[in-house]
């Protein structure tokens, strides 16, 4: 192996010192030759999901949605995104939150402990990175990290690189690590003043870009 690469690099030189007097021949004569050169630009293509579920449970109900069996306060149906793209994906992303028209709830900026007299739920964005889109494989984190997560209010809050998604295989499958689950949690104030009713919701918007990476 170590022969033919030698002599691929002789032949290489060989052609190109051979070819310069040719080149200026051709120049001299009028002759010339156009090279156009195209840019090939990876193929870039992430599956997400186009909407998902988030309840408000502030009194601990049993409560099952799909494959989620829950008594937590704030409830969501996980979802996934794949990276399917020839090149690895910075993960940047978007929350915003707004209350239904017609609920005096608010949203908390820290949780609440489940305890307090304002109608108030503390709802937080978490991602998690994964070799699959099974939700049995992932490990959500036991409680709230400012590090990690990204709070819900009503202001746009914008988290980059929040993880790196790796590149499709040579045999055209997710990588491993190409996988992102993520979900909506938290806590709501249990008995307040003003007593929770069917007016009560919260609408969220999660917004994902993505930012193409070099192998290198």
């Amino acid at each position: 192996m170590k022969e033919k690469q030698f002599l691929g690099v002789i032949l290489t030189l060989v052609l190109l010192f051979t070819a310069q007097p040719a080149a200026m021949a051709a120049a001299n004569n009028g002759y010339a030759t156009e090279i156009e050169a195209d840019c090939r630009l990876p193929l870039i293509q992430v599956t997400v999901p186009s909407s998902n579920a988030v309840y408000i449970n502030p009194f601990q109900l049993a409560v099952s949605i799909g494959e989620v069996d829950s008594t937590a306060q704030i409830i969501s149906t996980p979802a996934s995104i794949a990276n399917k793209s020839e090149v690895p994906l910075a993960v940047n992303v978007t929350v915003t939150g707004t209350v239904n028209e017609g609920s005096d709830m608010t949203l908390a900026s820290a949780p609440t402990g489940g305890t307090g007299t304002d109608k108030s739920a503390f709802v937080y964005f978490e991602i998690k990175q994964s070799n699959s889109s099974d939700l049995e494989t992932v490990q959500w984190e036991p409680a709230y990290n400012a590090a990690k997560h990204i709070i819900v209010s009503s202001t746009s809050i914008t988290r980059q690189n929040i993880l790196t998604l790796p590149a499709k295989t040579l045999d055209d499958e997710v990588a491993e690590g190409g996988y992102a689950l993520f979900r909506l949690t938290g806590d709501a104030v249990k008995n307040p003043a003003s007593q929770w009713d069917s007016r009560d919701g919260i609408n969220v918007t999660v917004a994902f870009t993505f930012t193409p990476l070099s192998y290198c």
